[in-house]
């Protein structure tokens, strides 16, 4: 893995960064370890552990990202299948409220659908089509690129909840 999350001060995740840049923050002392992985990195005579998950010492300020809407990014949130039967093949986008009764392109609007649950929910929301949604809609707090950090990201979370 050659990624490192970052969280803030108060374990709000900031951003996502190089593994190299990760492990200077922690050899520096401007970050501490919250999860590391089983290998280690060997360097001459050390060996040092290696970060996956890391926070910040000092709290650092900042605006939340606004994540511009794209297709790509919708299909990425929903998992690549659709949010009705959950097939991965002939990929659309559906609005949840149609565009024809003041539904926009927004992120609690657009939802991955296939062709043919498309055609079926047609020009009405999903409760007067009968079809349930898998998951409601959201704007993503963070866009992982890396399937694994996200899944190492969805685990720490959960360890809170246990």
């Amino acid at each position: 893995m050659n990624q490192v999350l970052v969280l803030n001060f108060d374990y709000s995740p900031l951003n996502i960064t190089t593994f190299q840049r990760g492990f200077n923050l922690v050899y520096k002392g401007k970050a501490e370890i919250v999860k590391s992985d089983e290998k280690s990195i060997f360097s001459g005579f050390k060996k040092y552990v290696r970060p996956i998950i890391i926070r910040l010492l000092k709290y650092i300020t900042f605006h939340s990202k606004v994540y511009r809407i794209s297709r790509s990014k919708i299909y990425r949130r929903d998992g690549h299948e659709c949010v009705y039967c959950g097939s991965k093949k002939t990929l659309t986008l559906d609005h949840v409220i149609p565009k024809s009764r003041g539904g926009e392109n927004t992120w609690e609007n657009l939802v991955t659908s296939c062709f043919k649950c498309n055609l079926k929910k047609a020009n009405r929301t999903p409760e007067e089509a009968k079809m349930k949604m898998s998951h409601q809609p959201y704007i993503p707090s963070l866009m992982m690129d890396n399937r694994t950090l996200e899944v190492v990201w969805n685990d720490y979370q959960n360890s809170f909840f246990l």
